[in-house]
């Protein structure tokens, strides 16, 4: 699951663990580990905090390589062109750059984090509507209740006039 690198290796081994390890079983080891060294129940000696830290370094790194993968959906025009996106997700935020001509499927991953993943979905456009689930309220809300340009202007306008 994790692959051959040695800081995965030695965070696994840090929190007491086999290299074939899930990400939940190292969760529940970083839990017990870390109620049994916490200053609250052990002396805070420099040892126990230090293998405190160490736990906590060790589960961090681990939970930022395990490989999450979303789902980036793209206008027809966005994938002809390419485009570049923030995401952020579940507290992981990562810049994707999607080149031109990607097509429906492809899997890229972002940049400097090879562990998140976002596979490509291009929508469906027919004529002014998209066919990628905005109805409902959110389409009643950019359509009826949000101001045009224009309103929002004759609005600055009116508060100018009566201000003076």
């Amino acid at each position: 699951m994790w692959g051959s690198d040695p800081d995965i290796t030695r965070s696994l081994k840090v929190l007491g663990l086999a290299p074939d390890a899930s990400l939940a079983q190292a969760k529940a080891a970083f839990r017990q580990r870390a109620k049994a060294l916490h200053p609250d129940h052990t002396p805070a000696t420099p040892e126990t905090l230090s293998r405190l830290a160490n736990a906590v370094k060790a589960i961090r790194h681990l939970e930022k390589s395990d490989a999450t993968e979303i789902v980036l959906t793209l206008t027809p025009a966005e994938a002809r062109t390419g485009i570049s996106r923030t995401v952020n997700h579940e507290g992981r935020s990562g810049v994707f750059r999607i080149i031109a001509g990607t097509t429906a499927g492809t899997r890229i991953s972002a940049v400097g984090d090879p562990a998140f993943l976002a596979m490509i979905r291009i929508a469906c456009e027919t004529g002014s509507e998209s066919v990628t689930g905005e109805t409902g309220l959110g389409r009643f809300i950019d359509d009826f209740v949000n101001r045009s340009p224009a309103a929002r202007m004759a609005g600055w306008l009116r508060k100018a006039r009566s201000a003076a």
